[in-house]
């Protein structure tokens, strides 16, 4: 794909988000798979669920714009599910798989945030209102599951101190 004006570079930074929106949630099945016995697990689902959802809006975006995904892989969730991999190998404990999957999902929901915000500004500028509006509905999803993760690691972060 050649990158030869703004609206190459959007679709270009779009088609990586569509990538990392799904590889995300691939993610948050393996991480569902290991911690189906935890209090997370219906969580997980729920984010599941909002991350199909997040796939099938920015499909939306796409076919507004008359454009098909480009394969532009993303190499940060790549290397997130890897460390995730490596970590799930050392055989922790549930209580340690939480902390891990709350900060893990933390980390993601921060990525998506900062994606989101950088193709809004390039769709409004653009003049892709339509296609604005589905990423700010992207990004507040991605908000909220940031804050969901956030304060979730703070009560397993007192439940772990009162236990020391």
């Amino acid at each position: 794909m050649p990158l030869d004006n703004p609206a190459d570079l959007f679709l270009y930074e779009l088609s990586g988000l569509y990538d990392a929106e799904r590889r995300s949630n691939q993610l948050v099945g393996e991480i569902l798979g290991r911690t189906e016995q935890s209090p997370l697990a219906q969580i997980l689902r729920a984010q599941q669920q909002q991350g199909q959802q997040k796939i099938q809006n920015l499909e939306t975006c796409f076919a507004m714009m008359e454009a098909e995904p480009e394969d532009v892989p993303c190499l940060t969730v790549d290397g997130m599910r890897a460390e995730f991999q490596a970590f799930a190998g050392q055989g922790p404990s549930m209580e340690a798989m939480e902390i891990y999957t709350v900060d893990a999902e933390t980390r993601l929901a921060h990525l998506g945030v900062a994606a989101y915000h950088g193709l809004i500004d390039k769709a409004l500028l653009m003049g892709e209102v339509q296609c604005a509006q589905i990423l700010r509905t992207n990004l507040v999803q991605q908000q909220e599951n940031a804050g969901t993760f956030e304060r979730i690691s703070h009560e397993l972060g007192q439940r772990v101190a009162m236990n020391v």
